[in-house]
């Protein structure tokens, strides 16, 4: 039900009117406190007093809560968005030579942006380059071998923006002479932008060379 949000608006505009005056309430409470005889019956008035600004007070913030508003009210979780992608290896990769190419589309700038290319290590691969179609100063490159993997990793730099529309990021390598399976090969991208965050991932196929 909370999850509507027509439900959150009603429940918010209720938590907006029902802003208990805390201050007199717990004024009330002590001149109570200090009117009440010491018998039973006035240590019971007193005690239901201070139980009705506790449930007030519980109701209130209760209130809040599902309406995601005031303190510890936390609205629903912004969702994560799938981008389009997908990994390819290069028609003019060769028997010794191979490029992995990653596109990634996105409908909106983004503010945050990483792209991870893992190539599975495996005798006489190393680096060759690497490029992208988006300006080349944007981005921190990194090359290193983690876990048994080459791993390219792509980082815009603070201030940078990725615009709307599709990018390609490529990495290059030698490898042994023959074919070469890229199965266990893998990329990830992940990002941020107005609307929240946003991810990518996936493979590259069969063999090739």
């Amino acid at each position: 039900m909370a999850d509507r949000p027509e439900v959150r608006e009603m429940l918010r505009a209720a938590a907006a009117g029902h802003e208990p005056d805390r201050r007199r309430m717990l004024a009330r409470v002590e001149r109570a406190i200090a009117a009440a005889p010491a018998r039973r019956g006035g240590w019971l008035r007193v005690a239901g007093a201070a139980a009705a600004l506790a449930v007030t007070l519980g109701a209130a913030a209760l209130i809040a809560g599902w309406s995601g508003g005031g303190p510890g009210g936390a609205g629903p979780a912004a969702a994560e968005t799938r981008l389009p992608s997908s990994g390819v290896v290069d028609p003019g990769s060769n028997p010794h030579w191979s490029q992995s190419n990653i596109t990634v589309e996105t409908a909106e700038p983004l503010t945050s942006f990483t792209v991870e290319l893992r190539v599975v290590t495996g005798e006489g691969v190393r680096p060759t380059g690497a490029w992208r179609t988006l300006p080349g100063n944007d981005f921190d490159l990194s090359v290193a071998n983690e876990g048994g993997d080459l791993v390219f990793r792509w980082e815009l730099r603070p201030g940078a923006e990725v615009p709307p529309g599709e990018h390609m990021f490529a990495g290059q390598f030698d490898h042994d002479l023959g074919a070469r399976d890229p199965s266990g090969d893998r990329y990830r991208v992940t990002g941020s932008g107005p609307a929240g965050t946003v991810s990518a991932s996936g493979g590259f196929g069969a063999a090739t060379g």
